[in-house]
């Protein structure tokens, strides 16, 4: 739904300028459009906030390997040595691998949800970034309007994407500078 109203704004928006003059005044509005995700994944923000997150995690991520292999470990002792384990003995590994997949589990499925808040909040941080800049080069270079998501045609005229990450660039580059 909120695709639809996007659409029909931007829609709305380009046939108001078309409509309210001649050809001459048409071709003095100035469009562009930003490709998020490629920004996203190129901008050097982009970048450091997936090291930052990695190195954020990887403590926790290298528990939960230990865990794992613990796991494989006690399995392949229930296949190895189960022959010549009493019942009693192989109940007792099996439930303790049971339990502690159990905990692995949810020991994952927590890791994953941090994960994803932190990413969402590092993100979101990002797109503040990203506005900035986009505001800022709206203004600089005079543009009418700049679209973002939602578009199903773009042609490479009005595709700023590249302006927008040379942008961030220099701006992690001062910021670097500052450091």
């Amino acid at each position: 739904m909120k695709l639809l109203t996007r659409l029909f704004f931007i829609v709305a928006i380009f046939g108001l300028m078309v409509s309210s003059g001649n050809a001459q005044q048409k071709d003095r509005y100035k469009i562009g459009f930003v490709n998020t995700g490629v920004v996203l994944k190129e901008a050097p923000q982009a970048r450091k906030v997936e090291e930052k997150l990695k190195s954020e995690f990887l403590a926790r991520e290298k528990i939960l390997v230990v865990k794992q292999q613990e796991l494989l470990e006690i399995e392949r002792k229930i296949k190895v040595d189960g022959v010549t384990m009493t019942q009693v003995a192989q109940r007792k590994l099996e439930r303790e691998l049971r339990l502690k997949l159990s905990q692995l589990k949810f020991e994952q499925q927590e890791f994953r949800e941090d994960q994803n808040l932190r990413r969402n909040e590092e993100i979101r941080n990002l797109q503040t970034v990203i506005a900035s800049v986009l505001k800022r080069l709206g203004d600089e270079h005079k543009f009418d309007l700049i679209l973002t998501e939602g578009v199903s045609y773009v042609s490479d005229v009005i595709d700023i994407t590249p302006m927008i990450i040379d942008m961030l660039k220099n701006l992690q580059e001062q910021e670097s500078a500052l450091k």
